[in-house]
């Protein structure tokens, strides 16, 4: 697993204030600032990703179109979106369910760059289960919907803004993050040849 030094700075909206206090870094007071910043966001993403756990969880075993009494088997288990449904639903589960634990994880260690990772990856697994939830979302409505009516169709479309957003917000943060860790990764290599 690689990690560009700095990224959690772009994306927690602290590379401001990291270049203003570029002077300062190596200050006692400016490494308690961040890290008590790092640990403020840190626990407002615990509260997101347990949400996310606890919604997916429960949407696991309250099924849409609900279970049949004599075997115990979910109804519309043969519906390709009930299916669609049931492994979006899962990877939001467990993709927030590793954002938590890195959260736990991030306790262990008070260094900035050990929780600056961590909080990175925990933001991207949240977004993952933020994303898994949203299509969970929609399969499961299109399934219980009647198809010949334009709204399972609305449903999927409005479901589908989440993206949207997400990737107008984003998109210029994803294209610097990448670009980041392919310069680390080639780096590395460089280094390893000679």
């Amino acid at each position: 697993m690689t990690y560009a030094p700095g990224i959690g700075r772009k994306i927690f909206g602290l590379e401001k204030e990291a270049k203003k206090l570029k002077k300062e870094k190596e200050s006692k007071e400016y490494k308690e600032k961040y890290t008590s910043e790092l640990r403020k966001q840190g626990e407002t993403h615990l509260i997101v990703s347990a949400l996310i756990t606890t919604v997916t969880f429960a949407a696991g075993f309250t099924l849409p179109g609900g279970y049949k009494e004599d075997d115990g088997k979910a109804i519309l288990s043969k519906k390709a979106a009930f299916g669609a449904f049931v492994v979006t639903d899962t990877i939001a589960m467990v993709s927030s369910l590793c954002a938590v634990f890195l959260h736990f994880f991030m306790t262990m260690r008070k260094d900035d760059e050990f929780l600056e990772k961590h909080l990175l990856w925990a933001f991207i697994f949240t977004m993952v289960g933020m994303g898994g939830m949203a299509i969970a979302f929609a399969t499961g409505l299109y399934v219980v919907l009647p198809h010949s009516s334009g709204l399972s169709f609305l449903t999927c479309i409005l479901c589908s803004c989440f993206f949207l957003s997400f990737v107008v917000e984003y998109c210029q943060f994803w294209r610097g993050t990448i670009s980041d860790m392919v310069d680390k990764i080639t780096s590395s290599l460089k280094k390893k040849k000679e």
